[in-house]
C-alpha cells in the first residue's frame, strides 16, 4: 500500500522537473539562435512561453490522478517534439505545450494533496515541493548551461521525455488509490 508521504515525494519529483525546465533554456539562448533562424523577439517568446503557459495552473481540474498522468505524458511528448523543432514557431508551441502540461500536473497534484492531507498536515505537505521549486529555479540555468555546453540545447528538451516517464511511474506507484476517511487529519 502506498502512503501519502510517498505521494508527496513523487509529486515533488514532478515539481523538480518543471522548475529546472523553466530556466534550463535560458542558458542556451545563444546556441538556440545560432542553430535556428530566430529573431530576438522569437527567442524571447521561446524563453517566456513556458512560464506564461504555467498560468493555466489557476484552472481547476477533475479526475486528479488520471489528469496528472496525462499531463506528465503530454509534458514528455512535447519535450520530445521540441527537441526536433525546425523553427521558432514549432519551438514556441512546444514550450507552450510543456508549460500547459506542467500546469495541469501541478494543479492536479495540488488537488490530490488537498484530498489526502487535512488539518495540520496540509501545510507541511506543501513545504517539500515549494522548497524544491525554489531550488529548481536556481539550478535550472546551471543545469541547462552544462547540458547545452556538452550536448546541445536539443538535449535539454529531450531530457524531459525520460524524466516525465520516470515521474509517471513514481506517481502511479506512490499515489494512494483510496480517499482518506473524512476525520483523517
Amino acid at each position: 500500500m502506498t502512503g501519502r508521504w510517498q505521494m508527496i515525494a513523487a509529486l515533488t519529483l514532478c515539481v523538480a522537473i518543471f522548475a529546472v525546465n523553466w530556466g534550463a533554456l535560458d542558458a542556451a539562448q545563444s546556441m538556440i539562435s545560432g542553430e535556428l533562424p530566430l529573431t530576438t523577439v522569437t527567442l524571447m517568446m521561446v524563453i517566456w512561453a513556458y512560464p506564461l503557459a504555467l498560468l493555466a495552473v489557476l484552472i481547476p481540474v477533475r479526475g486528479r490522478l488520471s489528469v496528472l498522468l496525462y499531463g506528465l505524458t503530454a509534458f514528455g511528448l512535447t519535450s520530445a517534439v521540441g527537441a526536433v523543432a525546425v523553427g521558432g514557431g514549432m519551438l514556441i508551441a512546444c514550450r507552450l505545450g510543456q508549460g500547459l502540461a506542467a500546469a495541469i500536473v501541478l494543479r492536479a497534484g495540488f488537488e490530490l494533496t488537498r484530498t489526502h492531507f487535512r488539518g495540520t498536515t496540509w501545510w507541511p505537505a506543501l513545504v517539500a515541493p515549494a522548497v524544491v521549486a525554489l531550488l529548481g529555479q536556481l539550478a535550472g540555468p546551471v543545469i541547462g548551461g552544462a547540458v547545452t555546453w556538452y550536448f546541445g540545447f536539443r538535449f535539454v528538451l529531450l531530457l524531459g521525455m525520460p524524466l516525465a516517464f520516470i515521474a509517471v511511474l513514481a506517481v502511479a506507484l506512490c499515489t494512494p488509490r483510496t480517499h482518506p476517511a473524512p476525520n483523517h487529519p
